[in-house]
Order: structure tokens, then sequence, then C-alpha cells
């Protein structure tokens, strides 16, 4: 604006203002554009925050609810008691003790370069890593820090809880085995849920930590043990403290387990067992109840609760004797003479022989360029089925297991139920191997040479079974014919139940062999035993009829020189021979049926069928060394 005067005027006048309005400048259109790019910029973020909005309120309102809920609201489990296991008189052979466990809400635990210092005072070395779940949810399930916490670290705990936000302290019901180291391997033992486990049983109410059966009874009746958890449901204060509980549900206990094991019976076992490698299995021949069940070396399922020591878990699973390893139902051994029971009834069967079929035995078997050896090198002369089972002749044997064939062979061994599962329910169970020439064709891509069926009619070459497989042969002899399901448990109970869940015996094959052949085979224990002669004669009782086989299984093709027994000493352990001896009684109405396998012993089973006759004699006449026994219980309390 610009301001004139009139050359004209006089000064006395006032001066004319002219007031001149200068142009706008042309519209800028770079300024259009950049005003509306604003304006969509405006447009599209409310649009995000409108969506986002949205989003959170409507499609995800409900789950941002439950976390805000959980921020002030904590449903916490109660463990349920773990059932008890108890052998077939009411002993109790696994129990359950209250214990003190530290406790942590993952999500309410300071951050990690506080929360270490907070461990350490209480003397606990943990990688705190370990409590960051992945996921916010899982964040929030309480996660133990340590079992069997201290009495008086408890104490400390309990004076300073302000100072330890997100943790508190459980009172959790710990499995404890009164007899230690006895029936272990059956028993089994407890171990934290591992990330597979816990995947499998998501759907089961299992969270991270939890106890769950890891081998033996412990993981195969793990569902029935383990009872179901109950639910508080608590208000919290903002660092994660329990201020008071909204709600309740008991926990329902697990149900208990009465096992046909004789404790009594188990314990004889398990000590005539000490200082062999071996198992010793006892079975009721009348509905195939066990009675017991021994593996040595053993382990006390104790160290695993409520976890083993680096140390400790170091030696049990580097042990070259394999502690862990239930030799009972995963050791597969070549049964040895005991096979001849097999032999014996398929070739009777059959029609190959008769019990008065008489073979020669000068000491030795030639077939082909080979010459096969008897045990004994002055041979046994001409023997029948009789004196053949009583001496255990191997010529005989080599003799009629040529004529009968490997296939059929193997057909009379399955009917015993070798070469398979037994169905036992207590855990892991291998299957053993029955050969015959369509095994060896589809396995090794070979034919069967007729060579070969002569070891493995004396339970050697290819043939490999477990000592439970063995116990359930001896006990179908022995009833007549009929073949078990070998059972463990008798029945179970729950506390206040009315009606326990008792267990019936199920049976599995009927053998389809005359019974007259099957008491032809019987009568050539009962003078294995009996006989002068007999091989098992350390078995003899005065007061009790006692049938039995004796065995000797070769684990590696020696020299002929090395093969006698007064030469095994002076080979290395893992070359010696192993041992059975099998037996049962009463004789006329049998009751037991008991195998004796020691590994490596170096000597026949001949040398252990006193091991037999004690177990026997103790258990028909209810005689057993006095013992300790825990808290017997009748009428089951918790």
């Amino acid at each position: 604006m610009a301001r004139y005067s009139s050359p004209g005027e006089s000064g006395t006048c006032d001066d004319a203002v002219i007031y001149i309005q200068r142009p706008l400048p042309p519209y800028d259109d770079g300024f259009r554009r950049r005003l509306w790019g604003l304006i969509m910029v405006v447009l599209i973020s409310l649009c995000l925050l409108l969506g986002r909005t949205w989003q959170l309120q409507i499609l995800q309102g409900e789950y941002f609810l439950h976390l805000s809920e959980q921020n002030r609201l904590r449903s916490l489990r109660t463990k349920s008691l773990r059932g008890k296991i108890l052998d077939r008189h009411g002993y109790v052979l696994a129990d359950n003790r209250a214990a003190y466990t530290l406790m942590a809400i993952p999500a309410d635990l300071p951050p990690q370069h506080e929360l270490v210092p907070l461990l350490r005072t209480l003397n606990i070395d943990l990688d705190p890593e370990t409590l960051r779940p992945r996921q916010r949810a899982a964040a929030l399930k309480p996660v133990p820090l340590q079992r069997d916490f201290p009495r008086d670290q408890v104490a400390y705990f309990a004076e300073h809880r302000m100072d330890f936000p997100g943790m508190f302290i459980e009172v959790e019901p710990l499995r404890t085995y009164p007899y230690s180291t006895l029936a272990a391997h059956l028993l089994g033992y407890l171990g934290e849920i591992s990330e597979v486990q816990l995947q499998h049983r998501k759907d089961l109410g299992y969270y991270p930590g939890d106890l769950v059966g890891q081998s033996g009874l412990e993981q195969a009746f793990e569902e029935v043990l383990r009872g179901q958890p109950g639910l508080r449901q608590v208000e919290v204060d903002v660092v994660g403290r329990e201020t008071h509980v909204i709600a309740a549900r008991s926990a329902t206990p697990g149900m208990d387990l009465v096992l046909t094991l004789d404790l009594q019976l188990q314990q004889l076992a398990e000590r005539l067992l000490e200082g062999h490698r071996g198992s010793i299995v006892a079975l009721d021949p009348r509905n195939g109840q066990i009675l017991a069940m021994a593996s040595q070396p053993a382990f006390d399922p104790n160290v695993f609760v409520p976890r083993p020591t680096p140390a400790t878990w170091r030696a049990l699973s580097t042990d070259p004797h394999f502690p862990l390893h239930n030799r009972a139902t995963q050791g597969q051994y070549p049964p040895g003479s005991v096979f001849k029971i097999v032999t014996a009834l398929g070739a009777l069967a059959d029609g190959v022989i008769t019990p008065h079929t008489a073979v020669c035995c000068p000491g030795y078997y030639d077939y082909g360029e080979h010459t096969f050896r008897d045990w004994k090198p002055s041979g046994h002369g001409c023997v029948q089925l009789r004196q053949a089972l009583t001496q255990s002749c191997d010529v005989y044997f080599y003799h009629v297991g040529q004529l009968l064939g490997v296939d059929r062979i193997a057909h009379y061994a399955q009917a015993f139920g070798l070469g398979q599962p037994t169905g036992f329910a207590g855990g892991f169970e291998k299957s053993g191997l029955v050969p015959s020439s369509q095994w060896k064709r589809r396995v090794r891509g070979q034919p069967w040479y007729a060579g070969e069926t002569i070891s493995v009619a004396i339970g050697q070459g290819y043939t490999m079974t477990t000592p439970l497989q063995v116990a359930n042969m001896v006990a179908t002899l022995a009833n007549g014919g009929t073949l078990y399901k070998p059972a463990i448990m008798l029945r179970q109970e729950m506390l206040h139940s009315p009606a326990p869940i008792d267990t019936a015996p199920t049976v599995l094959h009927q053998l389809r062999v005359p019974p007259q052949y099957i008491a032809a085979v019987q009568q050539g224990l009962w003078s294995v035993v009996n006989d002068p002669k007999g091989t098992g004669k350390q078995a003899r009782h005065e007061q009790i009829a006692i049938a039995g086989k004796t065995g000797t299984a070769q684990v590696v093709r020696l020299p002929e020189h090395d093969a006698s027994a007064g030469r095994q000493a002076h080979l290395p352990e893992h070359h010696r021979h192993h041992a059975w001896f099998v037996a049962y009684a009463p004789f006329e109405a049998p009751r037991i049926a008991v195998v004796v396998m020691i590994e490596h012993a170096g000597k026949g089973g001949g040398q252990f069928a006193g091991y037999a006759k004690t177990l026997i004699e103790a258990y028909l006449r209810q005689s057993y060394p006095v013992v300790a026994m825990p808290l017997k219980t009748t009428k089951l309390t918790r």
C-alpha cells in the first residue's frame, strides 16, 4: 500500500492519502495438490484407526477381555492325589507324600536381571529363560521352580513374600516308593512332562512341569492313576499376589491299582538275584497272573522324585550293565534247551515221533560236512523222549528238528506265544524272534538252509525270547495247553467306590495238541528234576513234586574246547553262556511257574535250579523270611 500528496496544496491542509490494493498472485496448483494429499493422509489414518478399533473391540474383544480378566482373576489348579499301587495282599508299593513346591506365574515375574538374584537368595540355580513361554496365554499358567522346597527356605520365603513377585508356595503330593529298588522296573518312575508328551496330551489338561509316568506301570496306567485336578479361581493384585478365593472345585483322586504281585515272593526273587545280572518271573498257570517279576541290576525310582541330579542320571544312563533295562520284558536271549519243550510237543502233535521213538546219541550228529556236538561228549546212548528231556540230549533233538522242519517248529513256538509281545500291560516289551523260511527270505533275502534247523531245534541260531515269554510258555504247558495273557493288575479301586473293578483272565490261545502228548512232555520235565540222571535235580523237593527244564544258551560260537562249562571261567564275561531254569509245581495241580534267567553265568541252568526250588517252596507254603513291612492297607485311606 502507498501514500501520495497533491503538489498544489499548502501544508496547512490535510494530506490526501490514496491507498492502492496490489493484485493477488496467481493461484498455485502445487499447493492444491499438497492440500489434497494432506486430506487423504488424514482420511486414511482415520480409516485405519477406526478399522483397528473395530478389530480390537468387535473381532478380538472377547480375547482381550479374557486377558484383562486374567490380569485380575486367575484360575489355579489343585493337584490331584495320585492313586496308590499295592500288592495282592494290600502292601503299599507306591504311595504319596506331601511336599512344598515353589511355583511361579511367568507373566508376573520381574525382569531377568532382577529375577536371577532373587532365585539365588533361595539357593535356586535355574535358567530364567525356561520360564519365558512364547505365548502370552502360557505365561499365565503356573510352573514349578523347585519341588521338595526345603522347610527353612519355605520359612524365609514366607517372611519375605513381598520381595518375590509372581512366586508362591504350593503343597504338592510327590511319589514315594517305600521299598526303594523293589520291583522298580515293573513300577516305573515319574518325571516332568516333555514337550512332545505335552503336545500329545494338550487336550487332557496337562501343564508344563507336570509329573507323569515315564516307564513301567506308572506310564502304562497314567490316566488311571493321575485322577482329575481341582480348580481355584482367585483374585490377584497388580503384582500377582492372591487376595482372596472366588470359587473352588475339589480335585478327584486317582484310582488305586491292586497288583497280582506277591510282595514277599518278589523280595525273595530279588534277593536270589543279588550279584547276578538277569531276571526271575513267576506266574500262576491257572490264570496268567504275575506273582513276581524281578530284574537285576535295578535302580531306585525315588531318585527321580522330584528329579535326578545330572550326576545321578549320567550314572544310570551310561552304566554298561543297563540298570534301567527291564530284562524280564526287554531282554532278548536265545532260550537254549528250554526250547526243546516246543520241539518235542510239535513233533508229537504232527506225528513225526511218538513218546517211544528212540534215537541213539554217540555225542555228535553229522549233517552234510558239519558235525554238531552234544553237550555230553561221550553221548547219552539210545534214548526215547522222556530220557532225552531228562538228560537234555542235544542229538535227539537235532534229529527230531530235522524231521519236523523249521516252519513247523515256528508254528508251535508261536502257538506258545513266542516271537510276539505277550500283551503284558506293565510297559514296553520286546517281541523276540521265531525264525522261519519265510522270515529269512523276507528279512535277509536268502533261502533257509536245512542245517540251520538243527540249531533252532535246541533254541539256538536266530531264536530269541524274553523271560516273560518263556514263563508264559512253561505256564501253558503246566496248565494243559491254555495260553493266558500275562496279567499284572488284580483290580482297580477308588476311594468311596463300593465296587472295585476286577480284571478277568484273558485267554490268548488254546494248544490243539492231544492231552496225552502234553502229558508225555510233562512227564519228561518231572524226570528232569526227580530222576537221578536229571539235569535239574537240584530242584528236587521231598514234599513238593516239581517239574522243570534246564537250558544253556550259547552267546557266541566258540571253539569246541572252550564250549564246555569248565572252560567258561577263562572267557571274557560277554562270551560266556546264559543260564536258564524253568519249573512249575505242584506237578499234579500247578499253582506257580517260575523262570530263572542269569546272563553270562558261564554254566548250565541246572546250577540255578535251587533258586526255583526256593521260590516254589516259599510260595506254596507261604513261609518267607521275616522282613519289615510298610503300612498294609486293606481298607484304603488317603
